[in-house]
């Protein structure tokens, strides 16, 4: 359906820009915090707006980059990935917050998403929900060493694996969170695997790293206190995976070029 209308009149319905002023890399947050961070780096910001909202602008005087802000749950991940084809997106990089559910995770360690289990019910609009929702693994193994060596040097530990998206935070009991990490799940979120699903079927390259935010088995969750060292530790990790992101995006503007 959507198909049949001009690229352009699209894009200005939903973002409130032309096509050519988002860039072939999108970084998507689901928090302003994130989002702030990023866009102080930016020069000549321009921001847009209307269902999807967002800032543009340049990282260097060639190295253009667009930042969407508030992308939170499957629904609306699934809904702005796909619309974002329109506008001539290449490569989409998700960060976010994620419950750690392996053991020896720490808040503010890093999980690089291969795979997310297609808990959401949005996917399945797209997909069937047999197809797993898995990384652009060209585009994985480019960011690995990237946001490894972020890793090493500030003191964090980097997870790769699966990981659960559900699309309700009031199901994550204790009982549901064990059975998961029983199987070897390392954290559970509401994005990605819409993220994942959405991406492959519109043909760009998508990859999601997130900051370990809470430890729901250890009694660590958004319900609970943290020591101000876990909340330095994690406020910390957003500002490193942002510098890390910026890096990302030179290299794939030089590559562009």
């Amino acid at each position: 359906m959507f198909a049949e209308y001009d690229p352009d009149h699209l894009i200005k319905r939903l973002f409130g820009i032309s096509p050519e002023n988002i860039a072939s890399t999108v970084i998507l947050a689901p928090t302003r915090r994130i989002v702030a961070e990023l866009v102080n780096q930016l020069q000549k910001p321009q921001t847009f707006g209307t269902w999807f909202t967002g800032v543009s602008g340049f990282l260097e005087t060639d190295v253009f980059v667009t930042v969407l802000d508030n992308v939170r749950y499957a629904p609306g991940m699934a809904d702005c990935v796909y619309f974002l084809q329109f506008a001539g997106v290449k490569n989409l990089i998700y960060t976010g917050s994620i419950g750690g559910l392996a053991k020896g995770m720490k808040i503010g360690d890093f999980i690089l998403v291969k795979e997310a289990e297609r808990g959401d019910g949005a996917s399945g609009y797209f997909s069937p929900i047999y197809d797993p929702a898995i990384a652009n693994q060209e585009f994985l193994d480019q960011i690995r060493p990237i946001l490894q060596a972020t890793a090493n040097e500030e003191g964090y530990q980097l997870f790769e694996g699966r990981i659960f998206t559900t699309d309700s935070l009031a199901a994550e009991t204790v009982e549901f969170l064990t059975a998961l990490q029983t199987r070897g799940f390392l954290g559970i979120e509401m994005e990605t695997s819409a993220l994942y699903v959405v991406a492959r079927c519109a043909g760009m390259r998508a990859v999601a790293a997130h900051v370990i935010s809470d430890l729901p088995l250890d009694r660590k969750t958004l319900f609970d206190e943290f020591t101000d060292v876990e909340k330095e530790r994690r406020a910390s990790a957003y500002s490193h995976l942002v510098n890390t992101w910026v890096k990302v995006a030179r290299i794939l503007a030089s590559e562009e070029r």
